[in-house]
């Protein structure tokens, strides 16, 4: 009886077991294989295939011991529970545990047949995506024995690189990576690989096959195992040459003079203050040339703007190709040119001096029709001594005191300022420049005003701010012609309209309260619709005080304005954009500028004073008045006489259509009050 009883358990043992063999083979086999791998292959179809042919195998062979324990019986019930009985409950408790955990946590018995197709699915838009990316797409090796090698690449990065896919695949990013670039680049992937960072930006070159750089900004997420370990990065790539060089473009119109291609008074200031410090600390010998040039304004009356422009573009090429490679050239302002000298004696300046004088003198013409328009330049001289102590701005005045020098004593030649030399006249001029910083720094500064008349209404709708200086011994205020024209000289001019500014602004607000306000006109110099931040200013200085900008109008020279005609346009429209009005003053001082109206988004003309002063005897002046008027009206903008004088100049006036008018018949500048 033990032995049937044993036999029968053997059996059924055994089949229990050949079900779960059969179970394994042929069901959890092929979904463990393709849940383990993203990509299945032949070896791992053959693998699965070969495993559930196992599978099937032993549970095959149980039916048969199953079989075979029913036919044949047992005699010893011990060995038999040994050999056969024991080893197969564990096989069942085994296999029973497998498939338990197998199917809860794999959640195999649960598992869609399409996983494969979708997979499959999921790869072949990825790869969709990575062929037709517009930009450089790449899979990176982060392998240890295959670091940085191309595992995959985009057209498109191999139509950047110049590579054909399989020439990019046998190279790493470091082998056409530019050697500059490397280490910074390599900080950041060292990060993402071994510190655990998600990723990495880097902007660096790469070398394009025919041997130029290429720009490129690189973004790449590692992918990783999982154990953490680094597997690729999928790396996004994009040509960023032209963002680049656009962006160096920038820093050179920072830096340097647009029309002559020379350093601008910023950059030229910023190289004089480091060859000083670097001449008094290696106690070396330097020198400053300051050059102007003679008679410019003459030039651009008689011959026009783009002969001056010529002129000075000549002169730049001029001064390249005489003075060395390490000397520093830059212009200063219109027809305003330095020069550093590094390593220079005062005796080797002025020999360089007389060489540029030369240079400039036979070598610097410009044809203007069956002209010849030749130039000469005065040159001031002043050396860097390393046992001074001299500032580099009062260096540079120094210069210009020795080029003011110059030009006294007849133009087309050079002289020298020491510390302590300047001749009488120089000095003066130097004392009026430390007046003007006294007076901007102690508020010595007063605002007049003159008004002006609507020759329509017969209202004084506006005014014209005009500048004073108070007199430190208690005269009457010293007028703007004293000293005006060296704060432009001394590069004061636009700390001064920054003061005019603020003062009117605040002038301005108080009538605003007080329900008196009216539209008020603010002179600025050439100089100051080149200062970046000044439209800043003003735009801080109205959201202050909360005037209206309406009542704001700037005005400038019509000489200065089509002296820097770009500048101007933008500085015009900015205002517009801050709500403000801008006016070109004294037009008509240089009648060929006509041509540059259509360029200038001005709301009104001032006529110059040399046109309507003999208005009313000269027939020259009436045509010309009424012509500027007939322009300005076409245009749609508001015309403003000013120096008128009597009461027949009024009615001419009114006659030709003259919007308002302005001068000592319509009212004397007096003392601005709020």
């Amino acid at each position: 009886m033990a032995e049937t009883s044993m036999t029968a358990l053997t059996a059924a043992l055994a089949t229990i077991v050949a079900v779960q063999y059969l179970l394994i083979g042929l069901y959890i086999v092929p979904r463990l294989a393709r849940l383990g791998n993203e990509q299945p292959g032949r070896l791992i179809t053959a693998a699965m295939y070969g495993a559930g042919a196992f599978f099937v195998g032993c549970a095959l062979t149980h039916v048969g011991i199953a079989v075979h324990a029913i036919e044949q019986g047992t005699d010893d019930v011990t060995s038999h529970a040994i050999v056969h009985v024991l080893p197969h409950l564990a096989q069942v408790v085994g296999g029973a545990t497998f498939i338990l955990i197998a199917a809860r946590h794999l959640d195999i018995r649960f598992a869609p047949k399409d996983v494969a197709a979708q997979l499959r699915e999921v790869e072949a838009r990825f790869r969709t995506a990575f062929d037709q990316a517009p930009i450089g797409m790449a899979l990176v090796s982060l392998s240890p024995n295959n670091f940085g090698r191309f595992l995959q690449v985009n057209p498109a990065l191999c139509t950047m690189l110049g590579y054909d896919e399989d020439e990019l695949r046998t190279r790493t990013y470091r082998e056409i990576t530019h050697p500059a670039d490397l280490s910074p680049g390599e900080e950041q992937v060292t990060a993402m690989v071994d510190g655990g960072a998600r990723g990495a930006e880097i902007e660096k070159r790469y070398r394009h096959r025919d041997g130029h750089d290429v720009w490129v900004n690189v973004q790449a997420s590692a992918v990783r195992d999982e154990r953490g370990r680094a597997l690729y990065s999928v790396s996004q790539i994009r040509n960023i040459t032209e963002e680049r060089q656009y962006q160096q473009r920038l820093r050179h119109l920072a830096d340097h003079d647009p029309l002559t291609g020379l350093f601008n008074r910023r950059r030229f200031a910023e190289e004089l203050a480091r060859l000083v410090g670097y001449s008094r600390r290696y106690a070396q010998p330097a020198a400053l040339l300051s050059v102007d040039v003679d008679r410019f304004k003459y030039v651009n009356d008689t011959y026009g703007h783009a002969v001056g422009d010529e002129l000075l573009v000549r002169l730049a090429t001029a001064l390249r190709d005489r003075l060395r490679e390490t000397d520093i050239i830059g212009r200063l302002g219109g027809d305003e040119f330095g020069v550093l000298l590094p390593h220079t004696s005062a005796e080797e300046a002025e020999r360089t001096a007389a060489a540029v004088l030369h240079e400039v003198r036979t070598n610097t013409s410009v044809q203007a029709g069956d002209r010849t328009v030749r130039l000469t330049v005065s040159v001031g001289i002043t050396a860097i001594d390393a046992a001074e102590t001299t500032s580099a701005e009062e260096i540079l005045v120094n210069a210009d005191l020795a080029m003011y020098e110059a030009k006294e004593q007849g133009r087309d030649r050079h002289a020298t300022v020491v510390p302590g030399g300047v001749p009488g006249v120089l000095r003066e001029r130097q004392t009026w420049s430390e007046r003007i910083r006294e007076a901007l720094e102690q508020d010595r500064f007063q605002l007049w005003e003159q008004p002006i008349l609507d020759l329509r209404t017969g209202e004084r709708s506006r005014s014209e701010v005009l500048l004073r200086m108070d007199d430190p011994d208690g005269g009457p205020p010293i007028q703007p012609g004293s000293f005006l024209s060296i704060a432009e000289r001394f590069g004061q001019i636009t700390a001064v309209d920054r003061w005019v500014i603020g003062q009117t602004i605040a002038v301005l607000a108080d009538r605003e309260r007080r329900g008196v306000a009216q539209a008020i006109e603010v002179n600025l110099s050439g100089r100051s619709i080149t200062d970046e931040a000044l439209i800043e200013f003003i735009a801080s200085e109205i959201g202050d005080a909360g005037v209206d900008p309406t009542c704001l109008i700037f005005e400038i020279t019509e000489t200065a304005a089509i002296g820097n005609i770009d500048r101007a346009r933008g500085f015009a429209r900015r205002l517009a954009d801050l709500g403000c009005q801008f006016a070109l003053d004294d037009f008509g001082s240089g009648f060929g500028s006509f041509y540059y109206l259509k360029h200038m988004p001005f709301d009104c003309v001032k006529i110059d004073g040399d046109f309507i002063k003999d208005l009313p005897v000269s027939q020259t002046d009436r045509l010309t008045v009424r012509a500027i008027v007939d322009i300005a009206q076409g245009l749609g903008k508001t015309t403003i006489a000013e120096c008128v004088q009597d009461e027949a100049t009024m009615v001419l006036l009114r006659e030709i259509g003259v919007d308002l008018a302005q001068g000592y018949f319509v009212g004397h500048p007096v003392e601005m009050s709020r």
